[in-house]
């Protein structure tokens, strides 16, 4: 039963982490760190550790667990391809986060 609180727990880092790639950067965190590609950075960072812990916890938490590992996951990669995407962007085209 522990396995299966463990996974539920990343779940939900895994949202909130996706939360902060996907609105984070533009609206609440932006205005807190006023650097782009620091909050790009924040926001990456934060979805590859949840999404690290949602693999790791799913395989070894029960079946049951799988329906909001795979949400969390699905939200978690969008939020890696959207940050990943614009921290790309913007170190490779010059003038980008101006």
């Amino acid at each position: 039963m522990k396995a299966g609180w463990a996974v539920i727990g990343w779940s939900i880092f895994g949202g909130v982490a996706s939360w902060v790639a996907l609105v984070g950067c533009l609206d609440q965190i932006y205005r807190v760190i006023p650097s782009e590609p620091l909050t790009l950075a924040f926001g990456l960072g934060l979805t590859v550790i949840s999404l690290v812990g949602i693999v790791h916890s799913a395989r070894r938490g029960p079946w049951w667990c799988l329906v909001p590992a795979t949400v969390a996951a699905m939200a978690v990669i969008a939020g890696v391809i959207t940050d990943s995407t614009l921290l790309s962007l913007g170190l490779t085209i010059p003038g980008f986060y101006s």
